[in-house]
């Protein structure tokens, strides 16, 4: 069984809250982003496509849904659920609300953090679950996912050639080595600038080593635009971006001008931005 809530319904969090209390078996309980443009809606999507594929017979997911809009902009369903699981242990209630917290008759009996990849969580998830429930075998453990050292950058072709394994190089060799070196170097590069046009033109995206990497804008710190001091505590941080979201909830301009309906949503994305950033830092 699978439940989709999103954050724009005003009854999320009494829903979710009852979905917990009523669920007898297994349940998985994760937030994930719905944007516009994204077709699949989120129980289509992995990790949890594959979960109910494989386990949906001891397995129910509630998966919350924030459409970023500016009607849901200022709940906090998950964060309210991890705060009820974990009322002692606010590290651990972090998790919950953040990762994928499975639950069994209503209480939390394991917190899965995200990884890079659905891949990586659903194996991760598969581990969790049949320590919880003999019905769900253990993963693959040579398919578990591990770190990978990054890729060096690529390094230029050398200017010079490899040293003589006789000594010293007879005079006058050198300027011709420097010079076959350089023609070398010259040929690898333009090769190299071939093979690039070539991956431009035929694939969807650049081979390793190869990606071109556009400047960004320098981006407003998230925690002055919370208005909070860099290393603030969680808890306090969460409490300062809650109140400043609440300031521009769309009753609160109700009454105004159109435009300030506009300015009231593009604030409501900066400060939820900035509080997503926020929160990566303090992981």
């Amino acid at each position: 069984m699978q439940a989709v809530l999103y954050f724009s319904d005003k009854q999320v969090r009494e829903k979710l809250f009852a979905f917990v209390d009523a669920a007898q078996g297994l349940l998985l309980v994760a937030g994930v982003r719905h944007g516009a443009g994204m077709t699949r809606p989120p129980q289509a999507r992995e990790p949890f496509a594959a979960l109910e594929g494989l386990f949906g017979d001891v397995l129910s997911q509630v998966i919350v849904a924030d459409e970023g809009t500016t009607e849901g902009m200022w709940r906090d369903p998950l964060g309210d659920l991890g705060d009820r699981l974990y009322p002692e242990d606010k590290k651990r209630a972090y998790a919950a609300a953040t990762g994928y917290v499975l639950l069994e008759g209503g209480r939390p009996r394991a917190v899965v953090r995200k990884h890079a990849s659905p891949a990586e969580d659903a194996w991760f998830l598969q581990d969790a679950l049949s320590r919880l429930s003999q019905g769900i075998p253990a993963p693959d453990p040579a398919k578990r996912p591990g770190h990978r050292r990054p890729e060096p950058a690529p390094r230029a072709p050398p200017r010079y050639g490899p040293a003589s394994d006789t000594g010293a190089p007879e005079e006058g060799a050198g300027s011709r080595r420097r010079g076959d070196a350089s023609s070398r170097g010259g040929a690898e590069a333009r090769a190299g600038s071939g093979r690039a046009r070539a991956w431009r033109a035929d694939e969807a995206t650049p081979p390793r080593g190869h990606r071109a990497v556009a400047a960004e804008p320098e981006a407003t710190d998230p925690w002055t635009v919370l208005g909070i001091a860099r290393g603030t505590p969680r808890d306090e941080a969460r409490k300062a971006f809650r109140a400043l979201i609440a300031q521009y909830h769309p009753d609160k301009v109700a009454h105004l001008a159109p435009e300030f309906h506009a300015l009231a949503e593009r604030k409501t994305r900066e400060i939820l931005d900035a509080w997503e950033a926020v929160e990566r830092d303090a992981e």
